[in-house]
């Protein structure tokens, strides 16, 4: 079997401008004895959620969102992240946001547990596979285009279903500094199922050091380039005031989208999460898979 980093590229598939120079600079300023204590919390919520996790299976679909809202939050504690929330998400939706790190995921999940459609690599490495399948993530190889319809379709029976499900259409992750344009392919499973779509934003952001009051934008928690997720972890664990804002910024019925397509919803969606000024220029264009 072809590892799937060693796949050929088709020419649909986005390609992001960042690496590791967007976050090279992000000061790491946290003690050794406190990183050591987040790496120690982090590996034991992880290996208590999923015990917590496979104790509520049974229990019903309710427990298991309490479970991974709760499991999501305490996350990103040990990482000594803080959760900014705005906004809900419904149930029965999809929720479509920017990518930035390997924690998009658990951000979401912090306040809308869902099924996430995530890249299949992710799944080569065996810790990140096991977490990443309690979470009920979809593997989606990018570089598989004749996957991509039966993958959609299953998108839709989840959201007909009652199922919530959560993607990033730019189809890679970037700093922060820059952005993509999102693929309208999985929009049309919203409009099949007749669901909502849930636009959010994701922000990182440090405080800024000395007598100086606020925060700023950061990368410090990008998965571009060379990272790996070893590394991302490592960067967000050394750092000091770390935050995620998780902003739902609307709720738009994808039945009324019917005539228009799915295009012109994702660029509807597109321009509700990209509508915050402090995310810039858009990555050049590249065509837009069917």
């Amino acid at each position: 079997m072809i590892p799937v980093a060693e796949l050929a590229r088709h020419p649909w598939q986005q390609v992001s401008p960042c690496d590791g120079a967007c976050s090279a600079d992000e000061p790491q300023e946290t003690a050794a004895w406190l990183r050591a204590v987040r790496w120690a919390a982090l590996l034991t919520v992880m290996v208590a959620g999923l015990l917590a996790l496979a104790l509520a299976y049974p229990c019903g679909a309710t427990a298991r969102r309490v479970v991974i809202r709760g499991g999501a939050r305490a996350m990103l504690f040990a990482l000594g992240m803080r959760v900014e929330p705005v906004g809900n998400v419904p149930l029965r939706s999809l929720v479509v946001a920017n990518h930035q790190s390997l924690l998009d995921i658990v951000a979401i999940a912090s306040i809308a547990p869902a099924a996430f459609v995530a890249k299949a690599d992710i799944f080569d490495v065996r810790p990140i596979a096991a977490l990443m399948r309690a979470f009920g993530a979809i593997p989606l190889r990018r570089e598989r285009l004749r996957e991509l319809p039966a993958t959609v379709d299953h998108v839709a029976d989840l959201l007909r279903r009652g199922g919530t499900v959560a993607l990033f259409p730019e189809g890679t992750t970037y700093c922060g500094a820059h952005r993509g344009e999102f693929r309208p392919a999985f929009f049309q499973s919203a409009i099949d199922a007749r669901a909502d779509v849930v636009p959010v934003s994701l922000r990182y952001s440090m405080r800024l050091p000395g007598p100086a009051r606020g925060a700023r934008q950061s990368a410090v928690a990008a998965y571009v380039g060379s990272d790996t997720e070893i590394s991302t972890l490592s960067r967000v664990i050394a750092a000091r005031g770390v935050a995620v804002r998780v902003h739902a910024t609307e709720v738009i019925d994808a039945g009324q989208w019917v005539g228009a397509g799915r295009g012109a919803l994702a660029a509807r969606a597109e321009a509700a999460v990209f509508a915050d000024a402090e995310f810039l220029e858009a990555a050049p264009a590249l065509p837009l898979a069917a």
